[in-house]
């Protein structure tokens, strides 16, 4: 059908684009950082987790795991740069609750949120009508077919 045609090929781009850009940022944050990135990854693969849950259906709220991605990575880079010091996970909830005061990433979490919700948000809504117009499709067919063996 029409439909099957248009919705496979379309959530396999999608997913592929996903998945390429996770390793494009994999491959080029060792190459830049090495094992100190790679004894800290699980915060981008968690975030790519996260991601690909949404895109899937998955009851995600874009914000606010965009939001959560930037304050363990906060968390996680303040102690990378301080490791002369042993911070309390007090103190670091602390630190990552002034991230929009402090703003130790510029302007970049607010830019990408926008970004990344614009597209996350149009390629699940693109899918999810594609496969609801499928469904409409096939029972718009047996409708036709039922009628027409009367």
């Amino acid at each position: 059908m029409l439909y099957s045609s248009i919705l496979r090929p379309q959530q396999k781009f999608f997913r592929e684009l996903l998945e390429n850009a996770e390793k494009s940022l994999n491959d080029m944050f060792v190459r830049t950082y090495g094992m100190l990135y790679m004894q800290n990854s699980e915060v981008f693969q968690d975030l790519f987790t996260e991601l690909k849950r949404y895109y899937t259906g998955g009851n995600v709220n874009l914000e606010e795991m965009l939001n959560d991605f930037w304050a363990r990575l906060l968390e996680r880079m303040f102690q990378l740069i301080n490791p002369q010091y042993h911070f309390s996970e007090d103190y670091l909830e602390c630190v990552s609750k002034y991230t929009d005061q402090l703003k130790p990433f510029g302007d970049v979490p607010r830019k990408l949120k926008i970004q990344v919700t614009r597209a996350f948000i149009a390629a699940r809504t693109f899918v999810q009508g594609l496969t609801v117009g499928r469904e409409v499709a096939n029972r718009v067919s047996k409708v036709i077919e039922n009628l027409l063996s009367l």
